[in-house]
């Protein structure tokens, strides 16, 4: 724990010593704060009829003038317990702060994750902070990225280490500067891979592999950057089988409004719908 102590410590020093090249985020912090809810969404499950069974999660948004998301309070359940997260975005839609608390029958941790940019706007570095009873770790991730001879952004690499384990991130980007392919690795061993595809320069798919345990995620997305499908293959005897899809229908303001889940697994059914509430509260 005093090993911890220090590391946190170390870290306050380590960001006062950089104050005057990055910029501090607690400032944008404390402006989206200051600012009224814009919207409440709701997500239910329900039955054939349309009839509301369950409430599955509550999520408030605040947006700017232009309806760009600045700030996500989300709550969730599932059998385990209750899942809370806080997500800020800075105003050209990165994501730069989140925080989220797990609470179960028996324990409760949680996570912040936090990007610092410089004064380019580009993030420089990053860190996470886990909390569990009486732990804390902290991890620290470097963003280093190469440039075209256009200045073109070609690749990212972002790297930490914690405990003697090496991580890796790394990204390609395209001609468009949008990433193509995205890999992550830890002690030279890959966990997880995702491509990206593109039609005049909006996403059309995207594909995660997932090492352990093993499974690949298939996103399709309509004219609007929307999700119109998710599909879930595992590997069975060698073969992939399709586990699960996720569709989702009647888009509103880039917010499904009906959700069809068939699970193949278990050869069953379930519909969410989310009901959006404008407020200003």
């Amino acid at each position: 724990m005093r090993k911890n102590q220090f590391f946190l410590f170390f870290l306050i020093i380590l960001q006062s010593c950089q104050s005057g090249l990055l910029i501090d985020n607690q400032p944008i912090i404390d402006k989206i704060d200051n600012l009224n809810f814009s919207k409440t969404i709701f997500e239910v499950s329900i039955d054939d009829n349309e009839n509301i069974i369950d409430t599955l999660s509550i999520e408030k948004i605040k947006t700017d003038e232009n309806g760009n998301v600045l700030f996500e309070f989300k709550e969730f359940w599932n059998e385990y317990g209750k899942t809370i997260k806080q997500t800020y975005y800075r105003d050209n839609k990165d994501l730069f702060y989140q925080k989220t608390d797990y609470k179960t029958k028996n324990i409760e941790f949680g996570s912040e994750y936090e990007t610092f940019i410089n004064k380019k706007y580009i993030i420089d570095k990053a860190q996470m902070i886990t909390f569990e009873p009486n732990e804390v770790d902290t991890i620290f991730m470097k963003y280093n990225y190469s440039y075209d001879s256009k200045g073109k952004k070609e690749t990212l690499s972002i790297t930490s280490a914690s405990d003697s384990i090496n991580s890796v991130n790394f990204t390609k980007y395209n001609d468009n500067e949008k990433s193509e392919f995205r890999y992550q690795i830890i002690d030279n061993d890959t966990l997880e891979k995702s491509r990206m595809k593109y039609l005049k320069g909006n996403i059309i798919e995207s594909t995660h592999e997932y090492k352990e345990p093993f499974r690949i995620d298939i996103y399709d997305y309509d004219n609007n950057k929307n999700v119109k499908s998710r599909k879930t293959f595992k590997k069975v005897n060698d073969s992939l089988k399709k586990s699960m899809e996720y569709n989702y229908d009647n888009y509103n303001s880039g917010i499904p409004e009906e959700i069809i889940i068939k699970d193949f697994e278990n050869d069953t059914i379930m519909k969410r719908k989310l009901i959006t509430a404008h407020n200003n509260v």
